[in-house]
Formats: C-alpha cells, structure tokens, sequence
C-alpha cells in the first residue's frame, strides 16, 4: 500500500451553532462505488469517548483496511474534513440539513468518491458485515489483560491484549502484524486473523501477546513515517514488556510474524538468541526486491502472453525498465538519489527521464522504498533456535515455490538443524482455504484461519514448549 504522511492537530470548532466534532458518536457507515462494486465504509467516533480518548477510526472492511486513526479533524462552519494518513486520503463532507448524516467525497487513490455516513446502531452495525464463525464466543476461559507499552521510538505507545490461561503462566508468543495498519486482531477484510489462532493456541496453554500497529487503533505514533525496522523495534519491545509484565509466569517466548512481519521477527529473534522459536507464516526467504521483481515479471509476461507480435517488444522493454527500477530503489535508499539515477540510466531503456519520473513514486514512496530495501536474509543465518515456516499453496503474495526453498537454504547456511517447512494445500497468503472451481474473494470467503494451518501450528507450538498434546490435554 503507498502511504504519504499527513498528521495535523485536532480542531475543536463546531459545526454551526450546535454541532460540535465532539457530539460525533459511535459508529458512521456509508457506502462508495469503487470500479463498479460497493464497498462499505466505517467511521467509529466511539474512541473520542472512551478513557482514555483516543482518534477516531475508519475502516474500509471489504478492501481489508480496518482501524486507520483519522490524524486530523477539521471543522468549519457545516462543513468537515478528516485526514486518514494511513489511506492515505482525505473524507470532505457538509452536515446534511436534516443533521442525521454526512454529504461529501472520500478523496483516495486519485479518485474523488461521493459518500454519504449516517450513525448506525450496534444492532444494524453487526448485519452490515458477514458472520465470521470461527471468532470465539464469549465467555471465554481465559484471562483478557489489556496493556500499553513503550515502543520502538520516543513517543510511541502501543496498546494491545495478553491472553492467558487461568493460571496466567506458561509459555507465550508475540503475534507480528504484516504490511498495512494493522489493529491487533491483524484484521483484515473482516476478518480477525490474529484473534482466530490466539484464542486456539490461549486454550492450548500459551499466553498470547497482540497489538496495534503504531498510529493504528488505540497505540499512538505514526504509522505513514515509519518503516519495517521501526516495526521489529516495536515487536523487540512488545518481547520486553510480556517479560516485564509481573501478572504473568512465562515459560520461554516465540514470536511469529505474517508477511512483513516475518522481516520483522527475524530481526528480532537474531538480536534476541534468548527466544524459543520462530514462527513464519508466509515468511520471505530471498530479498524483496527479488521478490517483487518476480511478481512484476509475472503480471507482464501475462500481458507479453496476450500481445501482438508487433507490441511484444514494448512489453519486454518495459519488463527490463521496471526491473530495474525495483533494483535502483532496494540499493539506494535516498529517494532524490535513486530517482537521479533512474533517470541517469533511462536511455539505455529507450524511455525519457520524463516517462522514467512517472513510473518513478510507485518505487520511491516512503513505504515501498522501505519494503524493496529489505533483506531477510542475514538474520535467518543467525537464527539457532526452531523455525516453523508455514505458506499456502495459493499464496501469490510470497510464494511457496520460491520462499520456502530460500528459507530453508539461509537456514541451513546458520547450521540451524530444527527448521519445519510445510506447504498447506489451497491455501491463500491471508490463511483462507479456496477450492479450486469455489474461490471466494476474499471478504466473501466465511473462513478466517484454515483449520489444517491451524492445527499445524497449535502442535509445533505445542510441542516445541514441551506442552501436553492437544488432545491429551485435559478441558
């Protein structure tokens, strides 16, 4: 996702006379049209309320973005504009005249969408997304303790949840979110992917620690200005403050990290040998760059497949240019520099240092340029402790027939002689089972977690913690 940074302060002023941002309450819905398909749109006002306050949030279910902090209110007059540097994006709005809803656009994407909110209540909230039957029922039998913690940064706070058993001891692991904002519950298209697998592994025995991305949710910072190192030091600290916690009795601590977060928890674990093991699901073993630089060659040779013989030497010139470009912007991490270079080398593509300018933000947004700098591969030669590598065999986002195989060879280069690689059939990157000839979109789809992936994942655990088997456990 390309992110830009727009943070600002809060505005008090009111709409007209009686109408101030603060008589904004609970949650808003609304809907756009984006490529011809509904999308719904969620502003929950609730958290200004709730001590301690904290931004407003928006989520955009069906396209998996959920709990994006509005950075800035503004209030002029009837009108209202909230800035989502997360989006990023903008939503500019005029108080209706019958003062129960909202008329304006959402600006995102270089797209200027209308979009009318109206204040939903709980009951009519819950039948506006699809029953998720695997988020667990409540009462639960565990323990829910919330916590905040310093991250990574000065003035970073993140906030999150610890389950944990009765007893509150055992062993524990850190859940590390992927790319995009991300709440605590890695929820994404409606679904709570972190929430599945914690409460499985709670009633296994395991204390489980989640939280909100910085500038997601309740955790503050910003999340557009920071990068994956950021995010491993904010997963370096999420380790710290579970051993700090004088609530719990911990036995020994794995992290496990979903996509990007598996950057992030190898970073971690070869700072922190201390650790148990090491989780990766969807896990990158190569360079990004050469992994994206292969999904680039793969979405163009389908077009280089359906060319003309007279248009296929401009697919594959452009192949070579944006190769190149995703190389220029993993070796050189000053944005001005990279592009001045891109620019140096663009008649040896046949195309202008203009054309080459255009093409360029998609490398060179701060986020991207962050992720096609990132190389896993010199912490997973450092990693000792056990590796569980689990990828789904319809995942296209980092996929099994390249990461796997490249997990394993930087593994072996540590000597590391306990690591667990398994492909899970029909399986997608987001942890979903699509049958062939059934697939579902994603927000579609009614399954959360694979339970096949799941299982796997409860007994690796299960048994690298010394733990009774799952169905030897008593209830």
């Amino acid at each position: 996702m390309l992110i830009t940074c727009l943070v600002g302060l809060w505005s008090t002023s009111s709409f007209g006379q009686a109408s101030p941002v603060s008589s904004f309450r609970g949650t808003w819905a609304g809907t756009i049209n984006l490529y011809g398909s509904p999308a719904l749109v969620l502003v929950d006002f609730a958290a200004q309320q709730q001590p301690p306050a904290r931004k407003p949030t928006v989520a955009l279910p069906s396209l998996g973005l959920h709990a994006m902090q509005v950075d800035q209110i503004t209030s002029v007059g009837d009108s209202l504009r909230l800035r989502i540097g997360a989006l990023p994006g903008s939503y500019i709005a005029r108080r209706t005249t019958d003062t129960l809803g909202l008329t304006g656009y959402l600006l995102a994407a270089g797209q200027r969408l209308p979009l009318r909110l109206s204040p939903v209540a709980p009951a009519r909230l819950a039948k506006l997304q699809p029953v998720r039957t695997q988020v667990p029922s409540r009462p639960v039998p565990y323990h829910e303790l919330p916590i905040t913690f310093a991250g990574g940064a000065p003035g970073v706070t993140l906030a999150g949840t610890i389950t944990a058993p009765p007893s509150q001891r055992g062993p524990a692991i850190v859940f590390i979110s992927g790319s995009g904002p991300h709440n605590r519950d890695s929820e994404e298209f409606g679904h709570k992917s972190f929430l599945v697998p914690a409460d499985a592994l709670t009633r296994q025995g395991f204390i489980v620690l989640r939280y909100d991305e910085r500038g997601v949710g309740a955790s503050t910072g910003r999340y557009a200005t920071a990068g994956t190192t950021d995010f491993a030091r904010d997963a370096a600290a999420a380790v710290r403050a579970l051993r700090a916690d004088r609530r719990l009795h911990l036995g020994p601590i794995f992290v496990l990290g979903h996509s990007q977060g598996s950057l992030e928890a190898v970073q971690v674990a070869a700072q922190d040998p201390t650790l148990a093991g090491v989780v990766l699901l969807g896990g990158i073993g190569q360079p990004n760059a050469t992994l994206y630089q292969a999904r680039m060659r793969a979405n163009f040779h389908a077009r280089l497949a359906a060319a003309s013989a007279a248009d296929k030497p401009g697919v594959e010139k452009y192949i070579r240019l944006h190769d190149r470009l995703t190389a220029i912007a993993a070796a050189v991490p000053d944005s001005a520099a990279a592009l001045a270079q891109m620019q140096r080398e663009a008649p040896a593509f046949g195309v202008s240092a203009e054309e080459v300018a255009y093409y360029a933000p998609t490398y060179l947004e701060h986020i991207m340029h962050d992720i096609l700098a990132q190389d896993p591969t010199p912490y997973l030669r450092q990693l000792k402790m056990p590796v569980l590598a689990l990828t789904g065999e319809q995942d296209a986002e980092t996929p099994a027939a390249t990461q796997l195989p490249a997990l394993q060879a930087q593994l072996q280069q540590a000597n590391n002689q306990h690591v667990t690689v398994k492909t899970i059939p029909q399986v997608n990157h987001f942890f979903q089972t699509n049958v062939p000839g059934q697939e579902k979109s994603l927000f579609d789809n009614p399954e959360t977690f694979s339970p096949v992936e799941l299982q796997l994942l409860v007994q690796w655990l299960t048994q690298q913690a010394g733990l009774a088997p799952p169905a030897k456990r008593a209830n």
